[in-house]
């Protein structure tokens, strides 16, 4: 992993306003590969889980930045939030990962933009339809402890154009603002952390986050089909009625022959039905 930055400036001071909790280690970097990569090899390297629980590493620039599928995610250097997250949760609350953090970005979104935030299942922050977030989880075992790694990426001063070759609307911190100045990204990684630490806190607790989370659901009640495949296969796809969720997070379509399907992850899209004449 490349080295942070010294001294306890930007990013790096937040360290004394989360100690303890999400944020109580921050590695800033200038510029790297991955930051989920960066999480991935300081979790293979940990001989315990001590000190790893908390840990966010942000980047100014990733050359070789990840979403879902393994599609690239792209960001010119400076402008928005590239981070990874490593937490150590309970067993009992370690499959509600990405629905915390998908909660956890749509409450900071909301936050600094007084805008609505639905959520496309599993797992994009969406406002007007635009994606402005998107989120992957992942995790492996520290000794006998389960380490989760949430990779985050938040478009905060990204200007959107129709033409900029991106196979989604998108939209960002600055674009919802309706400014040109640009916006302080260590106040929005500060207002995110503020938001993780709450709703991954509410669950420590044993409070549910699902009904608000299922509120947030752009496509429940909708004819859609899910792709079960990766970046370069198509693989099984589950087509119905979306209408619902388990308390697992997973998909409940219900195919035309009645079945009702759960489906843990996949590429949503919304089935368009063509009116007579």
């Amino acid at each position: 992993m490349p080295s942070n930055n010294k001294g306890k400036l930007g990013f790096i001071g937040l360290e004394s306003k989360f100690h303890g909790s999400i944020g109580t280690r921050i590695v800033h970097l200038r510029r790297t590969s991955s930051t989920m990569d960066d999480a991935r090899e300081l979790v293979k390297r940990a001989e315990n889980a001590d000190g790893l629980h908390g840990t966010v590493i942000i980047a100014d620039e990733q050359t070789r930045g990840r979403g879902r599928f393994d599609r690239s995610w792209d960001s010119e250097p400076s402008e928005d939030i590239l981070t990874s997250i490593i937490v150590c949760p309970r067993p009992s609350i370690s499959a509600q990962l990405t629905i915390m953090a998908s909660l956890g970005v749509a409450l900071a979104v909301e936050t600094l933009t007084d805008s609505i935030v639905e959520i496309k299942w599993p797992n994009d922050a969406l406002v007007n339809s635009k994606k402005i977030c998107g989120v992957i989880a992942e995790g492996s075992m520290v000794a006998d402890t389960f380490a989760g790694i949430l990779g985050i990426g938040l478009n905060v001063n990204m200007r959107p154009a129709a033409d900029d070759g991106r196979n989604y609307r998108a939209t960002s911190i600055r674009d919802l603002s309706g400014s040109d100045r640009l916006v302080n990204r260590v106040a929005v990684l500060s207002v995110l952390l503020e938001k993780l630490n709450e709703v991954y806190d509410a669950v420590d607790r044993g409070e549910s986050i699902m009904p608000e989370w299922r509120g947030r659901l752009k496509m429940l009640g909708s004819e859609i089909s899910v792709s079960m495949g990766t970046k370069n296969s198509v693989g099984d796809v589950v087509s119905g009625v979306a209408e619902d969720v388990d308390e697992f997070g997973r998909l409940l379509i219900r195919e035309s022959s009645g079945t009702l399907r759960a489906v843990a992850s996949g590429e949503v899209t919304t089935r368009v039905s063509s009116g007579d004449g």
